[in-house]
């Protein structure tokens, strides 16, 4: 009898929010740079889609370690766990800053401002290692 191979989503769902940090983070720089406002809005919306994708993204992950790898903990899924949250824990409150207050972008920056623009630039480094361990899995 053939085998079927089984798909799984979360291969293909966890490159979307660390494509989408990155992408908001040169967005809103570029807006700093030079005051155009459609660049700060396409990084609230990009930080938007990838704080709503990253509590899914967790989710597929857990379910595909649970099924795949029968929950076994190793180094590699200790810290593509820890950053999981961690990305969720500085996403999160990018997002609700600059919803809940939508002149925390006005140039120039104030506190707030620079907090969300700290947030927004503390998501790369989390990306970085996520992808970097998630290869890691891949290609061992």
């Amino acid at each position: 009898m053939e085998r079927v191979k089984i798909l799984h989503i979360h291969p293909m769902l966890v490159h979307f929010p660390q494509a989408l940090f990155p992408v908001a983070f040169t967005s809103f720089c570029l807006y700093m740079a030079t005051g155009i406002k459609e660049l700060e809005a396409g990084a609230f919306v990009a930080v938007l889609f990838g704080a709503l994708a990253v509590p899914v993204t967790i989710g597929t992950g857990f379910f595909d370690w649970w099924n795949r790898y029968q929950a076994y903990m190793t180094s590699v899924f200790r810290i593509k766990i820890t950053g999981s949250f961690v990305l969720m824990a500085l996403a999160g409150p990018a997002a609700a800053l600059r919803a809940y207050h939508p002149d925390v972008a006005v140039l120039p920056l104030t506190g707030l401002g620079w907090m969300y623009f700290g947030l927004l630039g503390a998501c790369i480094p989390a990306c970085g290692i996520l992808g970097y361990y998630g290869g890691k899995l891949v290609f061992h």
